[in-house]
């Protein structure tokens, strides 16, 4: 994976802003550090297909590989100037079969702990962006920088809970359905926790010691869109908002998350979503239960014994057996119940999720023994 970097400076500090990256895969990670100096900005269209980058007067740019520094002695300088060197750089960078991780190449993108900055239209139509890995700390969002992501399912944040946040911003960038995995981050030091800080290396994974790092709380955040409709005779536009997905992103104090806002509105959702998504909800509070007063612990649970095979359903056809193995641990299932779960497996395909089933199925006495006489 490598970097078209550019040097900066502000208040006599230097730092890096990320222009351009080429890689052979669809998941970015961008480094903490390049050459000793913080990564602190994304350029405007840094992942966008819009093939421009906003290089400033009399700055040094270079590009940087994650294990070798490409770009040995002088740095590129004069791109702004020099139209032909602008176009070197955009074409002729070794390794040559390394195309531009942009627009609709890029599917995940992990962003590190250090950046502050992220430019205007910086993933414009990146549509199959899917995941998306930030921290709280990044406060400077250009225009537009979601425009078009209307594929990001999954948003990891690691919020430190004692500074602002830029958690309201992302969510109201964001509407389509949102799953949240919130992790509490109140490291200011990386070193003493380098798991906390995934961007740091590539290869790096939610992984602590030799299980998978677990969030505080997963969250989800309903669709909602709007739309204005005109009352005819009064000359005038009303706007109407479907979905409940705006009360949820609308759970905070100033830009300070509230637990007790969000699970106060169960209710809501209850009525004007599906099934299955209500159940992903439930499950993912009771699942990682941050800050989950008893009050609404019981209402989840409620739910999810009400609505047992919905919830079992969607575990299935997402091949979640964390959720199917806390299911089974908390909620009874009988044999008929366990026969629609079956069948939804066999059709999703799943030998993983199907094996579970058939276990828990003779655990409970459900398999029937068949008797043979000659």
């Amino acid at each position: 994976m490598m970097f078209l970097c550019e040097k900066v400076s502000r208040q006599g500090i230097d730092s890096i802003r990320i222009l351009k990256c080429r890689s052979l895969d669809s998941l970015a990670v961008v480094p903490e550090t390049i050459r000793g100096l913080p990564v602190t900005e994304l350029a405007a269209y840094a992942f966008s297909s819009h093939r421009t980058f906003g290089m400033s007067e009399n700055r040094e740019a270079f590009w940087w590989d994650s294990g070798t520094e490409i770009a040995e002695g002088e740095p590129i300088a004069g791109i702004k100037e020099n139209p032909a060197l602008k176009e070197k750089l955009m074409t002729d960078i070794s390794p040559e079969d390394s195309p531009f991780l942009e627009g609709s190449r890029l599917e995940e993108l992990r962003l590190p702990r250090s950046l502050q900055r992220v430019g205007a239209y910086a993933f414009y139509n990146c549509e199959r962006l899917r995941k998306l890995e930030i921290y709280s700390t990044t406060l400077d969002w250009g225009a537009g920088v979601f425009n078009g992501c209307f594929g990001v399912r999954q948003l990891t944040l690691h919020v430190n809970e004692e500074q602002r946040s830029c958690m309201k911003e992302i969510l109201a960038e964001l509407r389509q359905t949102l799953e949240v995995l919130y992790f509490r981050d109140s490291v200011t030091d990386s070193t003493t926790n380098p798991a906390v800080n995934l961007a740091v290396d590539p290869a790096a994974v939610l992984t602590a010691g030799s299980g998978p790092l677990q969030p505080d709380t997963c969250l989800i955040f309903p669709e909602y869109f709007e739309e204005a409709v005109e009352n005819t005779p009064a000359r005038i536009l009303v706007t109407q908002t479907h979905g409940c997905g705006q009360r949820y992103r609308n759970a905070f104090v100033q830009t300070q998350f509230q637990f007790k806002e969000y699970d106060s509105l169960f209710a809501h959702v209850q009525v004007q979503e599906p099934e299955e998504l209500v159940a992903r909800l439930a499950l993912g509070r009771l699942m990682h239960p941050c800050r989950l007063e008893e009050t609404y612990r019981k209402k989840y649970m409620d739910y999810l014994a009400g609505h047992k095979v919905a919830a079992a359903g969607q575990a299935v056809r997402q091949e979640n057996l964390k959720q199917l193995q806390w299911l089974f641990a908390n909620i009874p299932y009988d044999g008929d119940q366990m026969d629609r779960l079956l069948d939804a497996a066999n059709r999703a395909g799943s030998g993983a999720v199907i094996s579970y089933l058939m276990e828990q199925k003779r655990r409970s006495g459900a398999v029937k023994r068949r008797k043979f006489s000659i």
